[in-house]
C-alpha cells in the first residue's frame, strides 16, 4: 500500500519540479529577448507578470526542493508520513547524491528569485549570465540522479544542456500563449519572430543531446521496442514530434499569418494544445526512473 503511495508522490513531485524548472527558466529566458524592452504600456504590464511568475515559480521551487529529502525519506522507510522525519533515512538520502541535486536546485530556485526581485532592466550582460548560471544549475540538478548519473561527465553535461533547451521552450509557452491577449499585435508579432529565432537554436541543441543519450541509454536500440521503458520512451518522443511539427506550423504559417491579419486568436489556440503536448511529454519523463525504469 504504502509502497504504491510513495511511487505516486515521487511521481508527482518530480511532476511539479519539471514544471517549476521549466516554468521559471522559461519566463526569465523571454525577459531577455529585445521584443519586451520596448516602453509601451502593454509591453511593461507584460515584463511584470513575467517577473511574478519567475518569484511564483521560484518559491513553489524552493519549496519542492524542501519537501525533496523528505519524501525519499518516506519512500525508503515505508511507515507512512512518519518515514519523512526517520532520522536514520533523512541521513542516508543527505549523504547520497540527492544531497548535491537538493543544493543545485536551492542554489537556483533562489538566484533567479533574487535576479526578478532585484533586477531592473533584463536583456543586458549582467542579467543574461546571472540567469545562464541559475538555469544551468538547474538544469544540471538532473544529472545528479537517474540513468545518467552513473554514466561519464561528458553524458551528465549532455543532458544538463537537453533539460536547458527543453526547459527554455516548454517555459516559454504558457508566457507566449498570454502574449497574445496581453500584447499589441505589433509587438507581439516582434516576440514571437524574435523568439523562432532563438528557438531553432534550442531544438538543436535539443535534438543532438537527445539522440546522443538515446543511443547511449538503450544499446541495443531495439531496446526500443521491446523494453517497457523502451516503449514509453517512444511515446515521448513521438509526443515532441508532434510539439515540433506544431512548433514549425506557428514559425512559418500563423505568425506569418499574425503580420498580415492581425489576429493572435489561432495561434493562442495552437500554442495551448502545444502546451498540453508538453504536459505529457514532462509526466511520461517523471515516470522514469519513478513508475518504470530501464530493467523494465
Amino acid at each position: 500500500m504504502f509502497s504504491d503511495t510513495w511511487v505516486l508522490a515521487l511521481f508527482a513531485h518530480k511532476l511539479l519540479s519539471y514544471l517549476a524548472v521549466s516554468g521559471s527558466i522559461g519566463a526569465a529566458f523571454l525577459l531577455q529577448l529585445p521584443a519586451l524592452a520596448q516602453p509601451q504600456s502593454d509591453s511593461l504590464a507584460f515584463r511584470l507578470w513575467l517577473k511574478r511568475l519567475v518569484l511564483g515559480w521560484s518559491a513553489a521551487g524552493m519549496v519542492l526542493a524542501l519537501l525533496y529529502l523528505p519524501l525519499q525519506a518516506g519512500a525508503l522507510a515505508e511507515t507512512g508520513v512518519a518515514g519523512m522525519a526517520d532520522r536514520l533515512m533523512l541521513q542516508m538520502v543527505w549523504q547520497s547524491a540527492m544531497r548535491t541535486q537538493l543544493l543545485l536546485w536551492l542554489c537556483g530556485y533562489a538566484a533567479l528569485w533574487l535576479w526578478a526581485r532585484r533586477v531592473k532592466h533584463s536583456g543586458n550582460t549582467v542579467s543574461i549570465a546571472l540567469v545562464s548560471l541559475a538555469a544551468f544549475l538547474l538544469a544540471g540538478s538532473f544529472s545528479q540522479t537517474g540513468h545518467v548519473a552513473s554514466l561519464a561527465g561528458l553524458w551528465q553535461l549532455l543532458l544538463t544542456l537537453h533539460v536547458l533547451a527543453i526547459a527554455a521552450w516548454v517555459g516559454s509557452l504558457l508566457p507566449l500563449w498570454q502574449s497574445c491577449y496581453r500584447l499589441a499585435p505589433d509587438r507581439l508579432l516582434a516576440l514571437m519572430q524574435q523568439f523562432g529565432q532563438v528557438a531553432l537554436y534550442l531544438l538543436v541543441l535539443l535534438i543532438s543531446c537527445g539522440v546522443l543519450i538515446l543511443l547511449q541509454l538503450l544499446d541495443p536500440l531495439s531496446q526500443l521496442f521491446v523494453t517497457d521503458y523502451g516503449r514509453l520512451l517512444l511515446f515521448k518522443l513521438m509526443l515532441v514530434a508532434a510539439m515540433l511539427l506544431l512548433a514549425a506550423w506557428h514559425k512559418f504559417k500563423l505568425v506569418n499569418a499574425l503580420a498580415k491579419h492581425q489576429n493572435s486568436r489561432l495561434l493562442a489556440r495552437s500554442i495551448f494544445i502545444e502546451m498540453l503536448l508538453a504536459l505529457l511529454v514532462l509526466a511520461t519523463s517523471s515516470s522514469f526512473t519513478t513508475v518504470v525504469g530501464l530493467a523494465h
